[in-house]
């Protein structure tokens, strides 16, 4: 079917129906990505179709079927060649058969329909066919032919001409202004058609002169082929002199990237009449993250290099790297051409001009948009931007250049760094995507074994969260020796799931230690230090006793104990800070900061450390990432960012108030749940929210306080003690309350992928420095839920990713793709999955039975786990899901519910103008299993996405 856009009327309403004809047409070529298609127009009656029989023989332009407004065709002599043709055709004038709802019924998830606004002028119904017309499809044609047969036509073609069409720029630069028209005439209407004034009044309306007169109304008795060769040889002719103009303003456009800037074309919330000019570069840059700190970016790293700079050399090296970085950003693998002066004018220039006052280097916008435009012209398949990006790097660095940041990804220079090297080089996400090396037999896990700017030899692997799966959060509350029940309940954890704790969550937020609440000081030792939850748990009663020490035993500073432990408001409270401090350093070095290469470790999970300031009282996060997505919308806490490499904290100041500007976070977010939640959509915008979040207690206690005296009465219900007793149990101080209060401002959705992990205390609960309550404590049986377990076996392990494009069968979409386990230890994970999922099946939320949970689909060498499986869905944008079932459990793995598209959306499928992380292979994913010796062994399943199948964006 050829129906390419047409027009249909819903009640009142006028809409605008794209059939994805063009993109069926791109699809069927052989190399979309190398080939340059021409669209030319038709326009006209009986010659249109004359003429379209007698150039494409092959196809059936006269079959009866739904017509549409505007039909498309393909040359098929030339779909294999570098330029193949194709032919949009149409009535002149007003259709009367547009709108065949019996065609649209039977495809309306392919199709797309875009809302008109009405307008004034003509009818509407001819007005509207008329500016989809000149809107939509003459700003894509090369060469427009016009059939007159009557006066009625010569009124449509003035009618056509005279009112201007949609512009396409890049940046401010037209590329594409009026194409070249041919008006065709086979029968003369009144006397010498070409010589009369009415069409010397159309060559002034033409933008250039852009118009030829052919007449053809004394070939009229040939036949088709022969009567209309001399219009085949004008469009040829035409179409040379339009390349040649292509050329020069980078104007021409592969099959995939004039597919994807088409569909970017129309105009949306129905303003046909007033679509602005197309900025080709910005719909091409959609999808590519920026910052808003470009400029402070670029100004650190000017400040950081030429602080080494010692001679002219080195500052044109200078110039090299920041030009490098911007043709890595600009240009990566599959973007299109576009002149790269226009593109650095566009992208580039002002941040440039805005620092050059600062660095007076002699034209430095200049001098670095001459070597932009110099490194274009090198990019090649072998010859690519991240390579040129390397190779000037490498050189500066040779040649002095100092490079140190912890604000900025100086490989970059557009994002904050999230990881460091041992060369104490960092790294953001992307970059370490475009740098690194994947390793097959683990999903998402990144091994850097060399640094960028330095090249030194390292050997560290980073965990990534995939694209198509929602981050795991852990939530620690504070709770002073009461932590010990908090390690207890991650024990019981860690013994269900079969996986160290370490490895389960991709972000975890826990309470400072300060003087009175050491809860973060197991958030250190286990994510940063590597310390097994089980050796926590053995080791703080020794460390809480060290810590809880007091300097006087007096149980009349009761009541005063309780106001330093909320406020520090002495020097050294109820315990002596150096011997504190002295304890910490035993387990904390000193020397090392947050941000440092010792927070790097296997579990690849993300630390941030909760404070408040000691001048306000107000929340602060420390951290060992930067967040890509962090901006300057206000927020309840303050994430704690140096402003330069000697303001970066050490990790004893994170954690011990006292030593900097903080004191203990439990006075303002002893859960810090809240700040987990914030911190996880910085991290990761385009998650959205989150698969699971858990948040584990330090026990809670039913017991209400009585008093058995009236004397007694009156001093607890005095105004100082019902005041404390107020600070205690609010949200702040009580992690339980803060936990349910948090509850209240989330979605409803969101609220079963919550789970609270906490143990009862039996009598009243200990005071936060209760030492003696230890030994109970350890006598304690720590158990987790049964759904806990199982909600963090399916969601937290397993994900879902598209192998290949979903297949239209009938009223459906049939969906292929594999189930991947998303963290290390696939076999042991699947016998406990197998455990507390007896006789587990995959399935989708539709009843769709996906096969068992088996460890045949597990590699015993490697470990790389990865489950084929197909699915129908009803379209592209219905939600579904796939679960675990075992019996009347049901629980959904990682990333759902979701909906097709959305995977596909996550997944890049259509990035016809490259990635952002420069992976042009990610589409679709070639999957192996690849085990630690470099042979790739035969596992049980086999990988449907071969390398040899031809990859479509």
């Amino acid at each position: 079917m050829a129906a390419w856009l047409d027009i249909i009327r819903e009640g009142e309403d006028w809409t605008v129906v794209d059939t994805d004809r063009l993109g069926e047409l791109v699809k069927g070529m052989p190399f979309p990505e190398r080939q340059y298609p021409d669209l030319i127009y038709f326009a006209g009656h009986k010659s249109r179709i004359r003429a379209l029989r007698s150039f494409l023989p092959q196809n059936n332009v006269t079959r009866k079927g739904a017509n549409g407004l505007i039909r498309l065709h393909i040359d098929h002599k030339a779909i294999n060649t570098d330029t193949p043709l194709m032919i949009a055709e149409s009535s002149l004038c007003l259709q009367h058969n547009t709108g065949d709802t019996k065609w649209l019924r039977h495809a309306t998830t392919k199709h797309r329909k875009y809302a008109l606004s009405k307008a004034g002028g003509l009818s509407f119904a001819e007005s509207i066919q008329e500016e989809t017309k000149r809107q939509l499809v003459l700003p894509w044609t090369r060469v427009l032919c016009l059939f007159v047969e009557s006066e009625s036509d010569l009124k449509a073609t003035q009618s056509l001409l005279q009112q201007p069409h949609r512009q396409l720029q890049v940046g401010s630069q037209v590329i594409r202004t009026s194409p070249e028209v041919i008006i065709i005439f086979n029968k003369n209407i009144h006397g010498p058609a070409i010589a009369s004034p009415r069409y010397e009044k159309l060559r002034q309306i033409v933008e250039g002169g852009r118009i030829t007169f052919l007449d053809l109304s004394s070939r009229s008795s040939l036949s088709d082929t022969i009567a209309f060769e001399p219009l085949w040889a004008l469009i040829s002719e035409k179409l040379q002199s339009v390349h040649a103009e292509d050329e020069i303003v980078c104007g021409r456009f592969s099959a995939f990237h004039l597919s994807a800037l088409w569909n970017a074309s129309v105009p949306v919330n129905g303003q046909l009449w007033k679509a602005s000019p197309l900025d080709l570069l910005a719909q091409a840059r959609i999808g590519f993250p920026q910052t808003e700190k470009k400029d402070e970016f670029l100004h650190e790293f000017l400040q950081s290099a030429m602080s080494s700079i010692k001679n002219s050399t080195v500052s044109e090296v200078l110039v090299e790297v920041v030009a490098s970085a911007f043709l890595m950003n600009a240009y990566p693998p599959g973007m299109h051409g576009f002149p790269p002066s226009v593109v650095f004018t566009v992208l580039y220039e002002a941040h440039c001009k805005g620092i050059s006052n600062c660095y007076p280097s002699g034209r430095l916008t200049e001098r670095i948009r001459s070597r932009f435009v110099e490194r274009f012209a090198e990019l090649s398949v072998n010859r690519t931007s991240s390579s040129i990006r390397k190779d000037a790097l490498g050189q500066f660095h040779r040649q002095g250049g100092n490079l140190y940041s912890t604000t900025t990804c100086f490989v970059c220079l557009f994002r904050p760094p999230e990881h460091m090297l041992p060369c104490t080089h960092a790294l953001c996400d992307t970059c370490v995507a475009i740098f690194g090396k994947f390793e097959p037999s683990r999903a998402y896990q990144v091994e850097i074994v060399q640094c960028p700017i330095c090249e030194r030899k390292c050997k560290m692997t980073i965990r990534q969260l995939p694209p198509t799966k929602r981050p795991i959060i852990l939530s620690l509350d504070g709770g002073g020796v009461r932590g010990l029940i908090q390690l207890g309940l991650l024990c019981a954890l860690e013994k269900r799931i079969g996986l160290p704790i370490a490895l389960l969550p991709d972000l975890c937020a826990g309470t400072s230690v300060g003087k009175y609440n050491p809860g973060a000081l197991s958030e250190i030792d286990i994510f940063i230090n590597g310390t097994s939850t089980t050796n926590c748990f053995l080791k703080f009663p020794s460390l809480a006793r060290k810590i809880f020490r007091r300097d006087c035993r007096n149980p009349i500073l009761r009541y005063t104990h309780w106001l330093a432990s909320a406020f520090n408001l002495t020097t050294h409270g109820l315990y002596d800070s150096r011997k504190l401090s002295k304890t910490l350093q035993e387990a904390i070095n000193p020397a090392r900061r947050i941000f440092d290469v010792p927070t790097v470790n296997p579990s690849g999970c993300r630390v941030a450390v909760v404070a408040s300031r000691t001048s306000d009282g107000k929340a602060c996060a420390m951290a060992n990432y930067r967040g890509v997505g962090r901006n300057a919308a206000p927020a309840a806490y303050d994430f704690v960012a140096p402003n330069d490499n000697q303001e970066e904290l050490h990790l004893l100041e994170a954690v011990l108030p006292g030593l900097g500007p903080f004191q203990d976070g439990g006075v303002r977010a002893n859960n810090p749940l809240s700040i987990a939640l914030r911190e996880s959509s910085v991290v990761w915008p385009a998650a959205e929210r989150h698969d699971l979040l858990l948040s584990v207690g330090t026990g809670w206690s039913s017991v209400i306080h009585e008093s058995s005296s009236a004397w007694r009465s009156r001093i607890r219900e005095g105004a100082l003690p019902r005041l404390l007793r107020a600070l205690m149990f609010s949200p702040s101080m009580d992690g339980k309350q803060s936990y349910f209060e948090a509850l209240n401002y989330l979605p409803r959705l969101s609220k079963p992928d919550i789970f609270r992990l906490d143990h009862e205390i039996h009598g009243p609960i200990p005071e936060l420095d209760d030492i003696n309550s230890l030994e109970k404590i350890l006598k304690m049986n720590f158990a987790v839920s049964d759904s806990l377990v199982r909600a963090v076996l399916a969601t937290a392990m397993f994900f879902f990713e598209l192998d290949e494009n979903p297949v239209r069968s009938h009223d459906s979409f049939q969906c292929r793709g594999s189930i991947l386990c998303a963290r290390p230890g696939a076999f042991s994970i699947l016998q406990r999955v197998l455990v507390e999922f007896p006789a587990a099946r995959f399935q989708t939320s539709h009843g769709c039975d996906l096969g068992n949970v088996s460890a045949l689909n597990c590699c015993t060498h490697c470990g790389y786990f990865r489950k084929p499986v197909a699915f129908p869905v009803a379209s592209l944008g219905e939600r579904v899901s796939i679960e675990i079932i075992s019996g009347s459990h049901c629980d959904r793995i990682g990333g759902f519910p979701t909906s097709i598209q959305k995977l596909l959306d996550s997944q890049q499928a259509f990035a016809p103008f490259g990635r952002a992380d420069h992976l042009v292979l990610e589409w679709p994913r070639h999957r192996q299993c690849s085990c630690h010796n470099g042979k790739r062994r035969q596992v049980q399943f086999s990988d449907r996405t071969s390398l040899s199948k031809k990859r479509r964006l």
